[in-house]
């Protein structure tokens, strides 16, 4: 599971938390898959993402790679910073442990 579609996840399960996000991340294996860099899709995605969440999965996960925990202003002509959030959202592939994802299991 890639850490975009863990970010735009969530669970309709009573006890997993305020309006079922963020899902707990406990990895058993993590893998980084080189992925065609698009700014532009990257520039989309950024207004869709709960930004802290992204932040504390890639911490979680020993990616951090340097993303800011507040999201700056004119992110959007940024290259190195969209780099980062290419490779947190796109690059990371996460399996994670039956008991990370309590009520969920990704697929794939």
């Amino acid at each position: 599971m890639k850490l975009l579609t863990h970010n735009l996840l969530s669970s309709h399960v009573r006890g997993v938390g305020p309006r079922g996000f963020p899902l707990r991340i406990q990895a058993t294996e993590i893998r980084v898959s080189p992925v065609d860099f698009n700014p532009d899709f990257v520039t989309r995605m950024i207004p869709k993402m709960e930004w802290t969440a992204l932040v504390e999965a890639a911490e979680s996960l020993g990616h951090l790679s340097e993303l800011p925990r507040q999201l700056k202003e004119g992110y959007e002509k940024d290259e190195d910073f969209l780099r980062k959030v290419h490779h947190v959202l796109l690059e990371v592939r996460v399996s994670p442990s039956p008991s990370s994802l309590e009520f969920f299991q990704p697929q794939g």
